[in-house]
């Protein structure tokens, strides 16, 4: 099953990982001769044919070195060098073990190492195989030291009891080996499995796409038929179920939404709290169920509904809840897998992949509905400035020149300055639109060029209105993450804008400080200040519903802190206290 899960996900080692693999056996096969030569030149006496020995130890560590050399110099290894190499690591074994008593060869941990490296190249099914094919070469050399003439010629002889339990070794280390493999190379395929799907979770495309594409690559992943999302929020008496099912062509599925009705939401809301279960088809319904943890839960009942059965025919059934939120409700339905395997662990996979995938979709979600709310606060506030400025200025100019229009006693002078006056009202609302174009048009520019934005920014209100405005930075360089450059742009951007509207200020002074902790931005102008007289921190404005809404919000979407001085008929100053600690991991 874990080939049919590696090869959906195109998980593939690549050529450098196999290169680092084979270094490490060939450093610990090297190892493993030195320790063999210092072994057998500490105490050769057991062996009669120690020359030979001498002399195959020898051939194998000048193997190993070989080995470690060729990978060094080549960097890319064919299967077919690999299996040669598997293959010589299981017949250093059997040769060496034929002069040093077979089953009872000290150098019976060759066959270790032979396992080892196949569980470490492939997993289970090889280690496996190794297991077998190394039992088979043990059982050989004990059949060989029953013919007299190799018996005296190695001094070895026949230990059935020693036999039994080596062969016990070589199935205990293989199943062992082969199982830690396995299980390290599935939770690695695993992982794989939902960072893949966790890519197809894209704010660009939207909450439709990214379900598509998702429930697509869960299909393609577990070959299954189809697959099914119902979802339900604790404030919405209906809900929403997400089908995808696989197309006869093999193309891209089809995929369908609609809303399923309050009555209807039992069939798929059927007491599965933190579980996962699947049934197969038959009569009565074969079921199993795990918990959140992957435990079985024998004994435990839980019956699919009439209502869901007959919507939705079925051979195998797989069935898992998400949670992401606490008003969210989700099953997720896959229906007639055919990825191989048990059940349970079939299940076990899809609940692990729906639960780690879940929350990227539900963060695109929940981006999407900030936007969407976001796009709406901000329709209307521009719909509130266009009806209070440009709307009623043009409505009183419209009456003005209905009035110049029908009346005849006005004297040149008195026309002159009437036409005057509109025209000036005309400059002034034509102003008021650039700055609302200004304000609503995203501010582009690259983070590291902080200064020079903020700078030209602030000439280009100079020059637009008239007022007297500078930019000051009392450090030679700014390192801020771009996150927090967008949001201070976008507050000194606002500032101005509401220097404008609202001060009536003749000066205004930006600058951009540093403290130890602290990057500070300040705003000062000697306008009318605000309806408050004081000193008020972010709480106290927070708790008081007063001060700039847009710029508190920025203020702390960076972590930062909001403090106005506000002076009635003087002016007011804003203060905003950004730590550097936090901006350090803003992106």
């Amino acid at each position: 099953m874990l080939h049919v899960l590696s090869r959906r996900l195109t998980f593939r080692q690549g050529s450098a990982e196999l290169s680092q693999i084979e270094r490490i056996l060939a450093f610990a096969r090297l190892v493993l001769a030195a320790a063999s030569l210092l072994a057998f030149y500490l105490d050769p006496e057991p062996f009669p044919a120690s020359s030979a020995v001498a002399i195959l130890l020898l051939l194998y560590a000048a193997h190993s070195i070989a080995l470690l050399i060729f990978l060094f110099l080549r960097r890319d290894l064919s299967p077919a060098s690999l299996l040669t190499v598997h293959v010589a690591d299981v017949l250093w074994p059997a040769l060496i073990g034929i002069f040093t008593n077979g089953p009872h060869s000290p150098f019976f941990s060759f066959f270790v190492f032979a396992l080892l490296a196949a569980a470490f190249r492939w997993g289970m099914n090889e280690a496996i195989l190794t297991m077998l094919l190394a039992i088979g070469i043990v059982m050989t050399q004990a059949l060989l030291l029953t013919w007299a003439p190799l018996a005296r010629l190695v001094g070895g002889r026949l230990d059935v009891s020693a036999l039994v339990m080596r062969t016990v070794y070589l199935v205990i280390l293989g199943l062992l080996i082969g199982y830690l493999a396995e299980s390290e190379k599935r939770r690695r395929a695993e992982v794989i499995g939902a960072s893949q799907l966790a890519t197809k979770a894209r704010v660009d495309v939207g909450l439709k796409g990214t379900l598509q594409a998702t429930m697509d690559g869960m299909l393609q992943l577990f070959g299954a038929r189809e697959i099914v999302l119902v979802a339900h929020e604790a404030d919405n008496i209906r809900g929403t179920l997400w089908r995808a099912e696989r197309s006869e062509q093999g193309a891209q599925g089809i995929f369908s939404f609609h809303q399923v009705d309050q009555s209807a939401l039992p069939d798929y809301f059927f007491g599965m709290s933190k579980q996962a279960a699947a049934w197969r088809k038959g009569r009565p319904l074969s079921v199993a169920i795990i918990d959140d943890n992957g435990n079985d839960l024998q004994g435990t009942k839980l019956s699919l509904p009439p209502g869901f059965i007959a919507e939705h025919p079925f051979e195998l059934l797989l069935a898992t809840t998400v949670s992401v939120a606490a008003d969210l409700s989700c099953s997720v339905f896959m229906f007639d897998a055919r990825f191989g395997g048990r059940a349970k662990t079939q299940l076990r996979i899809f609940g692990e992949l729906a639960n780690r995938v879940a929350p990227a979709i539900y963060n695109v979600y929940l981006l999407r509905r900030l936007r969407s709310r976001a796009a709406a606060v901000e329709r209307a506030r521009v719909a509130r400035e266009l009806h209070d400025g440009v709307v009623q200025s043009l409505h009183a100019l419209a009456f003005r020149m209905y009035a110049l229009r029908t009346s005849s006693a006005l004297k040149p002078a008195e026309l002159e300055q009437e036409l005057l006056d509109m025209q000036e009202i005309l400059q002034k609302e034509a102003s008021n639109l650039r700055n609302l174009i200004q304000q609503l048009r995203p501010a582009e520019f690259d983070p590291r060029h902080l200064l020079d934005f903020l700078t030209s920014m602030v000439e280009r209100f100079r020059y637009d209105t008239g007022i007297s405005a500078k930019f000051v930075c009392d450090v030679a360089n700014v390192s801020l993450a771009p996150r927090a450059c967008r949001e201070i742009a976008a507050i000194v951007q606002e500032s101005l804008a509401n220097t404008l509207k609202h001060s009536g200020a003749e000066h205004v002074m930006v600058r951009l400080s540093s403290t130890p902790d602290d990057w500070v931005l300040t705003v000062d102008d000697d306008g009318r200040g605000f309806e408050f007289t004081g000193r008020y921190s972010h709480n106290d404005l927070e708790n008081m519903r007063r001060g700039p809404a847009v710029i508190k919000q920025r203020a702390r979407a960076v972590g930062g802190e909001l403090t106005i001085d506000s002076r009635a008929g003087q002016g007011a100053r804003l203060e905003i206290r950004i730590p550097k600690a936090g901006v350090a991991i803003l992106v």
